[in-house]
């Protein structure tokens, strides 16, 4: 979960989403048949981001959350 934190904060300080596919959010919440979407958008909250998109089996779409600057 560090990695890919650390991936969406550097992309984020160069552009204003980014984009995390399926392959990789697999790696960090398996999809084992409950929905995700609230676990990544808590993921996204811890880090001060927002989940702008999600489609499951697709990407989640994150970008700065403009309450937490």
């Amino acid at each position: 979960m560090k990695i890919l934190a650390s991936r969406i904060a550097q992309e984020l300080k160069k552009a204003k989403h980014c984009a995390v596919y399926e392959p990789d959010l697999s790696r960090v919440w398996p999809d084992d048949g409950r929905p995700r979407e609230g676990q990544i958008a808590s993921f996204a909250k811890l880090n001060g981001w927002r989940l702008r998109y999600y489609k499951d089996g697709f990407c989640a779409i994150f970008d700065k959350d403009p309450v937490a600057d």
